[in-house]
């Protein structure tokens, strides 16, 4: 069957037979084997088109070429609508013939090549839709030299480039313009002024610049968004040639500087103003408030500053103001919204406002929406709120609002609350509100679908009106002090989609049936409260889940087999619960999963066995970046060469402490092809052998902890290699041999936490070992840190604790006691002045201690004990005012004690068993001629913190690595929650077995 046959039954089935009736002038029989009968018999014959066939929108998938003879006998042809479909090729020449054509669509396909100039020929033509194909080069320059009767013309979304034909501004019917998304260059000509019939141009995203001579025209709309029309520095001037312009746009320029402050003077009739997504700075022109038509205006995300101006209450006609994400500061000026009856939408989020609501705003009775998010807002917001009845969104979260309802949540709420019976979206997360939800806040707020009352200190139970809210789709009440068991009312919200009431003191078993009939449910947040019993199984019913997170209660049982039933879950956290039993291999039907984490339980498997082993079933999981089952000692068995089949997007592996056995299989480095692994825990189990080679194939490889085995081997020098390695922790395992470097480019140089105690090495200390510890000696840019959060690490002796916040330094440190080394303490490890702990404890190094020592002003951590190190203790070690834990003990040390700074905080334990030692804090003086010397009164280069400092660390784990290793999960899925789930996931559990920081 022939190319124009099969585009002609395509179109027949898909569009004509099924849906409509065509008069046919005779009866005539439809030779489907023959290409041109069978074009002729449907086309050749329509003489009238009752059902309108040829004007009906055809978006029916049709594929493929247009066949060029497809037009050749429709001479009567007026509109055509073959948009929405996938034809690719060029337009064919025959539709040209079509003289009587008016209207052509072929928007939104793939065709190609360059616009037929052919178009011209059709002088009846009024509306020309060519957007979103694939045409490219020049527009002809006589193709609209014939179209007197043109009046709308898309061409926005191709490859066309050169400059406009002025052919086109002779068509002076012309009403709409739409050029944009191409690349369309040069300087707009004066002849734009013809047009002055023309209301909307749209031309941004081209390549055009300089200034449009159009003194004359009389467009009403002009938008050169995402242009370089302004020459991408700053706004022209030569807007003010406009009289009659109604709309312009600028947005996403990349215009930067001032707003021209003479810039609206003469644009009396403008309407709207959009000035978003550019660099703007410094303040808003007065000028723009003569502009008494103004109904909107965007100047959000940019950086303009200085308090908001007053003036913005002469606007009496605008509707919406858009000002979000500046830096604005200062308080809303209190006659702001006077005068502004029309005003729907406020967005004024993403600023440094302070201060207090003006009352005003309440007199604004048609507000639909308001956002003053983000800000540090304060006070409580007064009962003339109620005048806004018209509200549908609220969005008061992150500012320092501490009594919304004069109540401090205690007891009912005012009854001016239940004067939004439309209010939609209530954001009232991160502020300061404390006490009990009112019982009846809910009462009158039937349209609720989004409520958030995240991070405040709110307690007591939830108030059971909220479940009468039957449109709710989003709840939020994590991160506050909300207690008591789970309301079964729940199960009453069908429409609901996310439940966030992880971070409470919720206790009890979940209602059994509370899933039931949450058949829209996507994100499900319980952890960290107190929650016990079993997971009911209609949690499994719930087949739209993508996320979830159960972690960190005290739920228990078996994991069903049935949670092989939520086949779009992306993320699914069971970790530190009391779960048992074998864990499902229908685990390895939840394809999508992006995340798995069922550490710390009491789960069992055995690994290697392919039938009935979780870890074979998951090579399903073709989008697995995250997966831990640490802390399972119930786990078992060997790694099998199949984990080489587990996903190759694989950035984080943690299978510590479980009783996994046997050699670490060579194919482990098969995971990722493009190298991408970040974070490889295996420590705490009981490995034998030798590290494979292949780990050499994970460049991007930031941790590698293996401690706690009976690995053996050589000090794995080629490890060097990967450039990116920052923790080594090789502890508690039988490697032996001398600390062998290798003359690679890298060579550890961005290594910042080396953990080699406990082991059989021997040989002296490699000098060259220490000078390639660049990451040690100068700040080291962590440009493939793409998300990095930390913890604040507070030592007092030897207790760590582990909290959450801010990114500054990682904690850096080097542990190689309880080995042979032997011979001298190189000096060149005085050079590491970022080392915030050494630990050389438990070896037989002899010589002094280097005098370089002075030099690590960031040391906190000093352990030398049990060698046979001889001579005085520096002096210069009195520069080092962070200094809190020393231990010199049992050495051959003499001399007196050094004193001063530190050193006057130190117990004699730290110095215990050098039989030459004297001073305080020791019984034995020292005689005339062993007067210690003075201490050097050198700056304090600290903080002059001493004793308590708090150090500032991307946390090994949940901090910096599991942070790194998840940045593509948070951009792939669009969850900004990951972030906070990966940092405090297993914290303080996790941090301190991968530091193994020995504090004896």
């Amino acid at each position: 069957m022939g190319k124009v046959t099969q585009f002609i039954l395509a179109l027949m089935i898909a569009v004509l037979l099924p849906n409509f009736v065509v008069s046919i002038s005779t009866k005539i029989k439809i030779d489907i084997n023959k290409d041109q009968s069978a074009l002729k018999a449907l086309k050749v014959h329509i003489v009238t088109d009752p059902q309108n066939i040829l004007k009906t929108k055809c978006s029916n998938n049709l594929a493929g070429e247009i066949p060029s003879n497809t037009f050749d006998h429709l001479p009567r042809l007026q509109e055509l609508y073959l948009e929405g479909n996938n034809f690719s090729g060029k337009i064919p020449l025959s539709l040209f013939k079509c003289k009587e054509l008016q209207y052509i669509s072929l928007a939104d396909n793939r065709l190609e090549g360059i616009l037929p100039k052919e178009i011209g020929n059709l002088t009846m033509l009024r509306n020309l839709y060519l957007e979103n194909n694939l045409f490219e080069g020049e527009i002809p320059s006589n193709m609209f030299n014939y179209l007197p009767r043109l009046q709308q013309l898309y061409l926005e979304g191709n490859k066309l480039s050169g400059k406009i034909p002025l052919g086109l501004f002779k068509c002076k019917e012309l009403v709409f313009v739409s050029l944009a998304d191409n690349r369309l260059e040069g300087i707009l000509p004066k002849e734009i002024g013809n047009l002055t019939m023309l209301k909307k141009l749209y031309l941004y995203n081209n390549l055009f610049e300089g200034k449009p001579k159009a003194e004359e025209c009389y467009f009403n709309l002009l938008s050169f968004s995402n242009c370089n029309i302004c020459f991408v520095c700053e706004i022209p001037s030569w807007f003010d040639s406009f009289p009659k312009l109604q709309y312009l746009s600028l947005s996403s320029n990349n215009l930067a500087g001032e707003i021209p402050s003479n810039m609206f003077d003469r644009l009396p009739r403008l309407q709207e103003l959009y000035l978003e997504g550019n660099k703007l700075s410094g303040k808003i022109p007065l000028g723009l408030f003569k502009c008494k038509e103004l109904e909107y205006i965007s100047l959000a995300e940019n950086r303009l500053k200085g308090i908001l101006p007053k003036e913005i209450g002469n606007l009496t006609m605008l509707r919406n103001l858009y000002l979000y994400n500046n830096l604005f500061e200062g308080e809303i000026p209190s006659n702001m919204f006077d005068h502004l009856p029309r005003l729907q939408q406020l967005y004024l989020e993403g600023n440094k406002l302070s201060g207090k609501i003006p009352l005003g705003l309440f007199k604004c009775k048609e507000l639909v929406f308001i956002s003053l998010a983000d800000n540090r807002l304060e006070g409580i917001l007064l009962k003339e709120i109620g005048n806004l009845t018209m509200l549908r969104n609220l969005y008061l979260d992150n500012n320092l609002f501490e009594d919304l309802f004069w109540n401090n949540f205690y007891g009912k709420s005012p009854s001016w609350f239940d004067s939004f019976p439309k209010l939609q979206y209530l954001f009232l997360s991160y502020n300061n509100l404390a006490g009990e939800i009112p019982s009846n806040m809910f009462d009158h707020l039937p349209r609720l679908q989004q409520l958030y009352l995240k991070g405040n200190k709110l307690s007591g139970k939830i108030p059971l009106g909220l479940f009468k809210c039957k449109e709710l789709e989003d709840i939020g009440f994590s991160y506050n002090r909300l207690e008591g068991i789970l309301p079964k009312e729940i199960g009453n919200l069908t429409m609901l989609k996310t439940l966030y009431l992880d971070i409470n003191l919720f206790e009890g078993e979940i209602p059994s049936d509370m899933f039931d009939h949450l058949s829209r449910l996507q994100v499900l947040f319980l952890g960290e409260n107190k929650l016990s019993g079993k997971i009911p199984l209609g949690l499994f019913k719930c087949k739209e889940l993508d996320d979830i997170s159960l972690a960190h209660n005290r739920l228990e049982g078996i994991l069903p087999k049935e949670i092989g039933n939520l086949t779009m879950v992306r993320s699914l956290y069971l970790d530190n619960n009391l779960f048992e039993g074998h864990i499902p291999i229908t685990l390895g039907n939840l394809r999508y999963l992006k995340a798995l984490d069922i550490a710390n339980n009491d789960l069992s498997s055995t690994l290697s066995s392919s039938k009935s082993s979780f870890l074979s079933a998951l090579a399903n999981c073709s989008d697995l970046a995250y997966l831990s089952f640490a802390r399972n000692p119930l786990i078992s068995g060997f790694l099998p060469a199949s984990i080489g089949y587990l996903s190759v997007s694989l950035l984080y592996f943690d299978a510590s402490s479980c009783s996994i056995s046997g050699r670490i299989p060579g194919e482990i480095g098969n995971w990722n092809p493009n190298n991408k692994l970040r974070y490889l825990a295996l420590n705490e189990n009981q490995l034998e052998g030798i590290l494979p080679l292949s780990l050499i194939n994970y460049s991007e490889l930031v941790l590698l902890n293996v401690a706690n085995n009976n690995l053996s081997d050589t000090f794995p020098h080629w490890l060097g290699m990967l450039p990116k390695l920052q923790a080594l922790i090789l502890r508690s395992n039988r490697f032996h041999g001398s600390i062998q470097v290798s003359s690679t480019t890298f060579s550890f140089s961005r290594l910042q936490m080396v953990d080699l105690s406990h082991n059989d090495f021997t040989g002296s200390l490699p000098t060259e070992f220490f000078q390639n510890l660049k990451a040690l000696k100068e700040e080291v840019g962590h440009e493939y840190d793409l998300l990095s959060y930390s913890v604040l690490l507070t030592i007092k002796g030897l207790v760590l604790e582990f909290k959450i916040k801010v990114l500054m330094p990682i904690f850096t440190s080097i542990d190689l006691s309880d080995n042979g080394f032997h011979g001298e303490i190189p000096k060149a490890v005085g050079g590491l002045r970022l080392l915030h702990a050494l630990n050389l404890s438990n070896n037989c190094l002899t010589g002094p201690i280097p005098t370089s020592f002075g030099k690590l002003t960031a040391l906190e951590s000093l352990d030398l004990s049990f060698n046979k190190l001889s001579g005085r203790i520096p002096s210069e070690l009195t520069n080092l005012t962070f200094l809190e834990v020393l231990r010199l003990s049992n050495n051959n040390l003499v001399g007196p004690i050094p004193s001063g700074k530190q050193f006057d905080t130190f117990e004699d334990d730290s110095y215990l068993g050098n039989l030459g030692l004297c001073g305080l804090p020791l019984p034995r003086e020292c005689n005339s001629d062993e007067i210690p010397e003075p201490a050097q009164d050198e700056k304090d280069h600290g903080n002059g913190i001493a004793f308590i400092w708090k150090l500032a660390m991307m946390g090994y784990g949940c901090g910096m690595v599991s942070g790194i290793s998840m940045a593509y999960i948070v951009f792939t899925t669009g969850r900004p929650w990951w972030l906070v789930r990966m940092i405090e996931i297993d914290l303080r559990n996790k941090v301190s077995s991968w530091f193994g920081k020995k504090r004896k």
